[in-house]
């Protein structure tokens, strides 16, 4: 109901604070839950050493996503674990990992095609699963389908 002196911006406020007090009433979060997901590219420098006579030519195109890794704590400790729901149809695959608290925090780590460089970050308190969607049908030169999406939450 909008007030008669009260311009529309000063009403939608109003009614912004009405929800957010309402909001706190009930108990509701206000905060959104953390959410966290791989680049789909990564920036390389490489640097060859090519033999007397060759010459070293790069590939324009950045490293795109294609692989992620859960982890119960630091990836150099290599406990790495294992999806905990698998689906597939014709076009894609889907792998779920639910995780529990851990006192030593998860890492997601995130690995590209055509580097060994990979990236890795711990995942924020309160994420309790990661999901990552292939694509059947796209597949890279070194194996393994490309990555649709994937996000942890």
């Amino acid at each position: 109901m909008r007030r008669r002196n009260l311009p529309l911006a000063m009403c939608i406020h109003l009614k912004c604070l009405k929800c957010l007090a309402a909001a706190v009433l009930l108990g509701l979060p206000l905060a959104g839950r953390a959410e966290i997901a791989c680049p789909d590219t990564l920036g390389v420098n490489q640097r060859a050493e090519p033999p007397s006579g060759w010459s070293v030519i790069y590939g324009e195109q950045a490293p795109r996503l294609s692989g992620v890794t859960i982890f119960d704590g630091q990836p150099a400790n290599r406990a790495s674990i294992k999806y905990t729901r698998r689906r597939q149809s014709d076009k894609e695959l889907t792998l779920t990992w639910d995780l529990g608290s851990n006192p030593r925090s998860f890492y997601l780590q995130c690995s590209y095609e055509r580097t060994t460089a990979q990236i890795a970050t711990a995942l924020p308190p309160g994420v309790r699963t990661c999901e990552v969607v292939y694509d059947r049908t796209t597949s890279y030169a070194g194996g393994g389908f490309s990555i649709k999406r994937m996000v942890c939450r």
